[in-house]
């Protein structure tokens, strides 16, 4: 049995049972063995821009003895696939990336056939939540964990859901901020601002904005501590 990292098994432990997984950006393949393994889909379609990334997964999937369940694609996302899945992963991108890889994919098909996204953004976690929320989706599962960096998880399910922009900030789930690595995030994120603000002194309008994030950051950091501490 494939034995997967912290973020990885993190990931693994938000997968439903499905039809037709898709792993974009399979990389190594160590997910879609996972998926196969397990019993979590009757297929996958194993994806990736690059072809010796996908080499790696058809090699460790035919050592394996899976890869006669798995559909292989080096392409760029969604777009090209022939098959239409009902569960997605989309892990260690830019949030952008991600998000322009389902915008290409609501090009071709529409998005009400996927039931569940599952993502983990390298970057622009407020952007992927803005999207999610946007697009007809609802955030499930959102969290900060460390796997030698720190990672947000974000599971997000068919249906309707309205995010403040203090969520959209900070995260959907509520209960899901009381943790010493999302407080850690806090404290990078709260380092980010302060570097921008050394940076832009004398551009008012930015110093402006980001004095207004910094100050909420570091009420969150107050309210979090006061939790966990």
């Amino acid at each position: 049995m494939t034995k997967l990292p912290p973020r990885l098994n993190d990931i693994a432990k938000l997968i439903e049972p499905c039809i037709l997984f898709a792993d974009v950006g399979c990389d190594h393949g160590f997910m879609s063995l996972y998926v196969l393994e397990n019993w979590k889909a009757n297929r996958v379609l194993c994806i990736d821009i690059s072809l010796k990334c996908l080499e790696k997964t058809i090699k460790l999937l035919k050592k394996n003895k899976a890869d006669n369940l798995a559909i292989f694609y080096n392409c760029d996302g969604l777009k090209n696939i022939k098959q239409i899945p009902d569960e997605v992963l989309i892990a260690g991108m830019g949030g952008i990336e991600i998000i322009n890889i389902l915008e290409d994919y609501a090009k071709v098909r529409d998005l009400n056939t996927i039931e569940t996204l599952i993502i983990q953004p390298m970057r622009d976690d407020y952007a992927v939540r803005k999207w999610l929320t946007t697009n007809g989706f609802r955030i499930v599962v959102d969290y900060v964990m460390r796997d030698k960096k720190l990672y947000h998880i974000i599971k997000a399910k068919r249906g309707e859901q309205y995010l403040d922009e203090f969520h959209l900030m900070f995260g959907a789930i509520e209960n899901s901020y009381y943790t010493k690595d999302y407080l850690e995030w806090l404290h990078e994120y709260e380092a980010k601002c302060q570097r921008i603000l050394e940076n832009a002194s004398k551009i008012l309008a930015v110093n402006k904005s980001v004095k207004g994030t910094l100050n909420l950051i570091q009420n969150q950091i107050k309210t979090v501590e006061e939790r966990i501490c």
